[in-house]
């Protein structure tokens, strides 16, 4: 009988902890919403050199919708530029969490 209720209480917890797991894997993550951002600056190297470039960047964004830090990642030549449009980005206060999103640099083609 005792076997039977350790069996028993074991079965329970295992499946009460199961679910904890499933509601922290499902967690709605927030979105911060984008109020302004200015894009960034074509680099005058890769300009004159006519290369084109992809940078992947996500930001964490405070509560105040300020951006305390990027990480970018693709075409190098294009990080710097890339960093410094996000920084000045502004996003609704009270949505804290991290803003991703894909930049795509192409040489001016008249």
């Amino acid at each position: 009988m005792v076997s039977y209720m350790n069996t028993t209480l074991l079965l329970v917890c295992a499946v009460l902890i199961s679910n904890l797991a499933l509601a922290v894997e499902h967690k709605e993550e927030i979105v911060p919403v984008r109020i302004s951002c200015p894009s960034p600056y074509y680099p005058a190297s890769a300009m004159a050199n006519k290369i084109s470039g992809t940078v992947t960047y996500s930001a964490e964004v405070n509560e105040k919708g300020e951006v305390t830090s990027v990480d970018t990642t693709g075409t190098e030549i294009f990080f710097r530029e890339t960093r410094s449009a996000i920084r000045k980005c502004k996003f609704e206060p009270g949505r804290p969490g991290v803003a991703r999103g894909i930049i795509r640099f192409r040489p001016y083609q008249p």
